[in-house]
């Protein structure tokens, strides 16, 4: 027993290294989401911030989601005090581009799921956000 757990301890690491956790890379990326034109920056700590969809700046992380049973990319983001919600955007990375599928918000709370937040929630096609060059 103490040899599986101790391959386990040994081999996630290097997993993990060699296949990454899927995060997005550094930098920013832009373009328009409905009718909002937005920027979501990533930086070297992996803290994401977007701008331009709610009134102020939103902060988020990264997560794994699911769309139409399909797994992809999301990006989740906390509403400011006093509006307290959440705001999910999953993707599909291509290339230097990330493929938005859907926008959803919920409510904090047991029970809340998320619901689309754009009037036509099926984008077609869908909208790309593209990777700023560096400066």
């Amino acid at each position: 027993m103490c040899k599986r757990s101790g391959r386990a301890f040994v081999c996630v690491p290097i997993l993990l290294l060699f296949y990454g956790c899927g995060a997005p890379d550094e930098g920013t990326y832009t373009g328009k989401i409905g009718t909002k034109n937005v920027s979501i920056e990533v930086d070297q700590e992996g803290a994401i911030t977007l701008q331009g969809y709610w009134q102020k700046p939103l902060r988020g992380s990264y997560d794994r989601g699911a769309y139409k049973g399909k797994d992809m990319s999301a990006l989740v983001f906390k509403g400011p005090a006093g509006k307290e919600f959440k705001l999910r955007i999953l993707y599909e990375e291509d290339g230097e581009e990330w493929v938005v599928h859907a926008v959803q918000s919920r409510a904090y709370g047991p029970g809340a799921r998320y619901v689309p937040t754009e009037e036509d929630s099926v984008f077609s096609p869908p909208p790309r956000l593209s990777r700023k060059p560096s400066d």
